[in-house]
């Protein structure tokens, strides 16, 4: 289908971007008392992958331009074009990222400051992402529930990402650990009930739409959102349950990796579902 490039796109820039945010964060507020090879042990696996999320999503951005050259003919137009734009902030992305990783890979050594600019140019760029569709000529993408649906899954996939770096490399004291692990699943469960309560505020909003002629080339959008109901709904309850079982990963003095497993594999089918339901109805 034509909307899986946009799909494994989005979502693999959105979690490269959660995955760099939440290892900056562990790096920053947990890791001051680690040696420099400590820090890279311990950051080292995150932004491998972040790295190779964020290239393989560039790459896979280039099937929906129609030629890969178009991307070139659309930076072009940076004053006007939200496209032109996040074709900018994610290639500084992945620059700033791929700089911090080679330094890592090379030295052993990771550079703060240079994951602080690849986290502040990908927040930009996620921003610049959501304007495209919400200044789209598609009527059901065109409400900030799109920008809370982007960043959302930006920093649940980080969040999750964040727990299992932690999990994983268990470098830091217990209080440290514990302490960075609460604050990820309270960022995790604050953000799943922001995500459910902008729903009623969109599904009022499409609502008032229902009496209007709308028509989206190849079908109506809103009658494609009405037959995505039962996506949705799964795609809903999946998320809630993973955020659950992910949030009791976190144990008295261990975590719980198979728990915290199973709630990445629901998180993770939820967002995929969701951004489905989202790119099926145009």
């Amino acid at each position: 289908m034509h909307v899986w490039p946009l799909i494994i796109f989005t979502l693999l820039i959105q979690s490269s971007v959660g995955i760099t945010l939440f290892t900056t964060l562990i790096l920053i507020s947990g890791a001051d008392k680690l040696s420099a090879r400590e820090k890279h042990r311990l950051a080292l696996p995150a932004m491998l992958t972040a790295f190779i999320a964020g290239a393989l999503g560039l790459i896979v951005s280039t099937a929906h331009l129609g030629y890969p050259l178009n991307a070139l003919h659309a930076l072009s137009h940076f004053s006007s074009s939200w496209l032109s734009r996040e074709i900018v902030f994610a290639s500084g992305y992945l620059a700033a990222l791929g700089l911090a990783t080679l330094i890592a890979l090379l030295t052993k050594r990771v550079i703060a400051l240079l994951m602080v600019i690849a986290v502040a140019t990908g927040a930009v760029d996620i921003f610049c992402m959501s304007a495209i569709y919400v200044h789209a000529s598609v009527v059901t993408w065109m409400h900030f529930n799109t920008y809370v649906m982007f960043g959302g899954t930006a920093l649940t996939l980080g969040a999750v990402s964040g727990l299992w770096t932690l999990a994983a490399r268990p470098l830091l004291a217990w209080g440290t650990v514990r302490r960075l692990a609460v604050m990820s699943i309270g960022v995790l469960i604050a953000v799943t009930v922001l995500r459910l309560l902008v729903q009623p505020v969109y599904g009022n909003y499409l609502a008032s739409l229902g009496g209007a002629d709308l028509m989206t080339f190849p079908h109506q959008p809103l009658e494609a959102y009405g037959q995505m109901a039962v996506t949705r709904f799964v795609a809903w309850a999946l998320l809630i349950a993973g955020v659950c079982v992910t949030a009791l990963c976190l144990h008295t003095q261990r975590f719980s990796r198979l728990r915290l497993l199973a709630g990445a594999v629901l998180i993770l089918i939820a967002e995929v579902m969701l951004r489905f339901n989202f790119f099926s109805i145009q």
